[in-house]
Parts: C-alpha cells; sequence; structure tokens
C-alpha cells in the first residue's frame, strides 16, 4: 500500500524521516569519506529530538539560504520555538547571522521594507533595494532589519549537501525521489549497495567532484566575471579520477571552450575543448581548425570521431564536415497531403499506412530501449563499480554514459549468445515482462511495451533481426536513446518496417540520420514517409 495519499497530508515524521534514512545511511556506508564537520552534522541531527528533526527536514528543502522566523509554520513541528532552540544549539541553525544585505531585503515586501526605511525611493523592489544597499551599510540594514523581523540561516545545508551528493551519487538527486517512491508511483529494482558500486571510492573522488560543481557553477556566470575563465582549465589540468568526475569535467571544459570561442580566444579555447572528452569538444575543435586553415587537423580529427564518436549528433557532424562525404543517405517516400497538414502527422501517417492490412504503433525510441532493458535486465542492473549509490535508481549512474557496454563487456557477451539461441530472446522478452512488470526502469515504459506489441512482434519480425537491433542498442545507448523512427508497422509475417514520419516543413535531424544509417546496415527495413501539401 502506498505510504502517501495525494489528498491527504503525509504522517507527521515522513519528512524526517527521510532525512534520517538518507543520512543513516551516508554514515554507514559512506562514513569514512565524510570530512569531521560532517560527521558532526550528521550525528547531531540524528541525536537531535523528534520536533527539531522534523523542522530542520523542512528547513533543509528551503531554495532561500535564510528564512523569516515568522514563516515557519508546520504542524508537525509542534513548539516551533522550542525546536529552533535546540537546532540553534546543536549547531544546525544560527539566528539573525551576517548576510548580504540585498539578500536579506528581499525577504521583506515592500510596505514593510518602506516603513523601515521610508528615506529610500526605488520604483519596483529590485531598484528599492539597490538604492537602500547604495544608502547604508550592510550592518545597519542587517540590525534594522532583525528589529522587524528576525531570520535564521541553515548553518547545516552545506553538510546536509555532501550526504545527498553521497547518497544520490551527483548533485542532480533530492528528497523527492522519496515522495515519487511512497506515492506508489515507481516501484524499483533491488540491486547490491555496498562500497564497489558507490561513484566516489575515496574522499579525494568526491572532493574532486564537488570541484567539477563549484567550477560549473562559475563558469554559467563567466559574462558577468570574464576574469573567472582564465583559471578554469588550469584547475582541471589533472587527468579525471572517476568517470563521475570525467564528465562534471567536460561540461566545465565545454562550456568554457566555447565562451573563448565566441569572444575570438581561439587558442584558449582550443586548449578547453582537447581537455575534455565529450561532444561537442571535438566538433568545435574541428570547426575553429578549418577557421584557422589546419585542414590536416581538421582530417585527423575526423577520422578520430567515425572511428569512435562520442555521440550521434558528433559523428553526424563528422560526416556532413568531411570534403570526402561518403555513404548512402536514407530511403525516401513521398504522399500528397489532401488538405491541411494534421496536427498529429505521425497518427495520420499510421492510418494511411495500415488501412488495408496490418497493424502499427507510434513509439519512437521506447521500442528499441524498451526491448533492450528486457533483454538485459540483469546486466543492467548488474553490480558494477560506480553504478549504484541508493535504492532509488531507475538504472546504473552510468546508462548513457559512453562506456556504459565497455564495463559490462563479459556480461552483455554472455547474454547475447544466450539470446542468439534458438527461443532464447523470446523466453527472455516474455519472462522478464512478467516477472519485472512496473518495476522502474530507465529503459522500459510499461504502457507502451505491452503483451499486444510483444506478441506482434515476435510472432511477425524475423527473431534475428529483433536480436540484431537490441545487440546494436545496448552497446550504443546513449546514442540510442533519440532519433529512432517514429512508427513500427507490421502488416503480417515477415513483413513489417520502419517509418520516420515528416511534414511539409520538417527536416530529419541528426540524431535521426544516423538511426536511419544504422538500421540499414543492420539489414533492418526503414525509411522516411515525407507528407508535401497539395496543390
Amino acid at each position: 500500500m502506498p505510504e502517501l495519499d495525494p489528498d491527504r497530508p503525509p504522517p507527521a515524521d515522513y519528512y524526517a524521516r527521510n532525512v534520517r534514512f538518507l543520512l543513516d545511511d551516508v554514515r554507514q556506508r559512506s562514513g569514512e569519506l565524510l570530512s569531521e564537520g560532517e560527521r558532526r552534522f550528521v550525528n547531531a541531527y540524528l541525536g537531535a529530538g523528534p520536533g527539531a528533526q522534523r523542522l530542520f527536514a523542512r528547513l533543509v528543502t528551503r531554495r532561500h539560504p535564510w528564512i523569516r522566523r515568522d514563516s515557519l509554520n508546520y504542524r508537525e513541528v509542534g513548539d516551533v520555538d522550542a525546536a529552533l532552540a535546540e537546532l540553534i544549539a546543536a549547531g544546525l541553525v544560527s539566528w539573525t547571522p551576517d548576510a548580504p544585505a540585498d539578500l536579506l531585503l528581499s525577504l521583506f515586501t515592500r510596505a514593510e521594507l518602506d516603513a523601515l526605511f521610508p528615506a529610500v525611493r526605488g520604483r519596483t523592489k529590485p531598484d528599492w533595494i539597490d538604492a537602500c544597499v547604495g544608502r547604508y551599510p550592510d550592518r545597519a540594514i542587517r540590525r534594522r532589519l532583525a528589529v522587524r523581523q528576525p531570520w535564521i540561516g541553515v548553518t547545516g545545508r552545506a553538510g546536509f549537501a555532501v550526504c545527498q551528493v553521497l547518497f544520490f551519487g551527483d548533485d542532480a538527486g533530492d528528497l523527492s525521489r522519496f515522495v515519487v517512491q511512497d506515492l506508489g508511483i515507481l516501484r524499483y529494482e533491488r540491486y547490491p549497495l555496498d562500497q564497489r558500486t558507490r561513484p566516489f571510492p575515496a574522499r579525494v573522488d568526491l572532493d574532486r567532484y564537488l570541484l567539477c560543481r563549484r567550477l560549473s557553477r562559475w563558469s554559467a556566470s563567466l559574462p558577468a566575471a570574464p576574469r573567472v575563465a582564465a583559471g578554469i582549465p588550469d584547475m582541471l589540468w589533472e587527468a579525471a579520477r572517476t568517470r563521475t568526475e570525467q564528465r562534471a569535467r567536460d561540461k566545465v571544459l565545454n562550456r568554457v571552450g566555447r565562451w573563448h570561442e565566441r569572444r575570438g580566444e581561439f587558442d584558449q579555447a582550443l586548449t578547453c575543448y582537447g581537455r575534455a572528452a565529450s561532444h561537442p569538444a571535438r566538433e568545435r575543435r574541428a570547426r575553429l581548425l578549418r577557421r584557422l586553415g589546419d585542414e590536416a587537423g581538421v582530417e585527423t580529427l575526423l577520422q578520430a570521431i567515425q572511428t569512435d564518436p562520442w555521440s550521434a549528433e558528433e559523428e553526424d557532424f563528422a560526416r556532413r564536415f568531411s570534403r570526402r562525404r561518403r555513404g548512402a543517405g536514407p530511403l525516401f517516400s513521398t504522399c500528397v497531403l489532401g488538405g491541411p497538414t494534421p496536427a498529429d502527422i505521425e497518427g495520420h501517417a499510421l492510418r494511411e499506412l495500415t488501412a488495408n492490412v496490418g497493424r502499427g504503433w507510434h513509439l519512437e525510441n521506447l521500442l528499441p530501449l524498451g526491448l533492450t532493458g528486457l533483454a538485459f535486465w540483469d546486466e543492467i542492473f548488474a553490480p558494477v563499480a560506480g553504478a549504484f549509490s541508493n535504492p532509488f535508481q531507475l538504472g546504473p549512474q552510468d546508462l548513457f554514459w559512453p562506456d556504459f557496454a565497455r564495463s559490462r563487456r563479459g556480461l552483455l557477451d554472455a547474454r547475447l549468445a544466450a539470446l542468439a539461441r534458438e527461443g532464447g530472446l523470446e523466453r527472455a522478452l516474455r519472462g522478464t515482462w512478467a516477472a519485472k512488470r512496473g518495476t522502474a526502469n530507465r529503459l522500459v515504459h510499461w504502457g507502451a511495451i505491452t503483451p499486444e506489441l510483444l506478441d506482434s512482434l515476435l510472432g511477425n519480425v524475423p527473431h534475428h533481426a529483433l536480436l540484431r537491433l537490441v545487440a546494436h542498442t545496448v552497446r550504443d545507448l546513449g546514442r540510442c536513446r533519440t532519433g529512432f523512427p517514429d512508427l513500427l508497422v507490421v502488416y503480417g509475417r515477415g513483413a513489417w518496417e520502419l517509418v520516420e514520419v515528416k511534414g511539409p516543413n520538417d527536416q530529419l535531424q541528426p540524431a535521426q540520420r544516423t538511426w536511419l544509417r544504422r538500421l540499414g546496415e543492420l539489414g533492418l527495413p526503414a525509411r522516411v514517409l515525407r507528407f508535401r501539401a497539395g496543390c
């Protein structure tokens, strides 16, 4: 039975219990990675009383780092003053801490501000705050605000943020994952959780990841602080220790490189792109080298991309950018519309294609990903190093990373051999569907991969064709999650096709071109059905 009912308030201890679960899990499985201050934070929270725990669980999810005392109205806390006093004594919350005056002023209404600072004028609230900060020193502003309404700062926010990164494996996860599960929306797969599977083997790995995230925030504000750009590449000089760190580094390096490129600082841009290991670093390098007249460098890069592309976009770029383009394009068919372009052009195409015989589905990427998720379920949830950090994951951390298949080569090869045996693929698809139905898997959309779909596929599409499709997809999940043809149409036994539908003004995207080319190489029937407006 679901823990939560969307029509009723959550249990009184709900939010605090989730925080306790997270912190206790981190203390047990990653306690040696915590600093002394972070351990004190964890112990202080877990040792606090129920009211204090409930109040902190609410405070730590507030967006603003400073919170007005009069906004602390939580029924489940009970005596808020007592809970607040306990948190202050434990060092988890601070009372009227020094904070930037402009941010504190933003917590007050315009009427309150006019009453507190009658000499200040401003048309809008931001203008008024700028005028107030320009007229009075921060200390004077804080002193006057504190008399009107004191505020608190959540001192334990930094420690909790580190614990969230350790629990979720990155800084994108938050407590909403618990809510989704407790509403009964998702049921998660069970997989081993131990030191082998966590993304950060040692404290140095965590620190380097946190540095990358700080640099990411700095790099987002380069227009306002251009001098920051000069030091970022030097701070990322050393090679990454983990794949998690590498991905975070690449985002920063690509962003800073693009910023330098737009400013005409090509040497600095090439330095940043050269240290990144994900798209679009090599594309930007190739474009810059051509702009600088280095055709030999361009061809070397294009050859490297074509040999081992990092993404569908990069592979498509290399094919189009090369001055020696080769390879046949996708098969096109054209159909003339008898009237205005339908809003649902894919649905219109499906009705046209199946008007006389057959059945079709508008699935796009749900088809190859869903079949692959069913066929390789155990391998996807295998306890690979760095793959799992908490029990609320839809798949491993590296599911769409370029080296996903490489890190599981032995497992995937063994599974492919089993699927290739007579009846192996059908047993895997049907068996996994029956055993895992409703369990969360980022690849499988249970509303799309239905028994009726499986019956039609397995009864009409050659199993070797389906096997080639899932074998290709699992080895290249990152590039296979976008661009698959819109429609699957089954006309009868052995007669089927995949159809990408384009309206009169639509164009093929890079990922779509890549998929169509791949399907041709795999020997699977695929085409583009283009509609054009009638006369």
